[in-house]
């Protein structure tokens, strides 16, 4: 039996670069269980930006610990958030 962990097909840069492309929203839960870490700790040392902002809270749909210029100007123009993982592993087979 083989015990290795398949490698994600996504990193955090990938999945980050098509929600800001598309201008999508994602929770840390979901971007979290997509690259199979904890959500707590997920962009830990990662610069606070606007394109990084697109990984949002659950609880409010905001990035957690943004200043407003930190913030992407137009991140609720979609009022769905993606919060599954299955959710956005389809949404970024085909993302729109």
């Amino acid at each position: 039996m083989n015990d290795t962990v398949a490698a994600p097909a996504h990193s955090l840069d990938s999945i980050v670069d098509h929600l800001d492309r598309f201008h999508q929203r994602a929770t840390y839960g979901a971007v979290a269980r997509i690259l199979n870490r904890p959500p707590r700790n997920l962009m830990s040392g990662r610069e606070r930006n606007e394109r990084s902002s697109w990984i949002v809270s659950r609880e409010n749909g905001l990035p957690t610990g943004y200043a407003p210029e930190q913030t992407h100007p137009q991140i609720a123009e979609r009022e769905k958030v993606l919060d599954t993982g299955e959710g956005l592993s389809s949404w970024l087979q085909n993302p729109a």
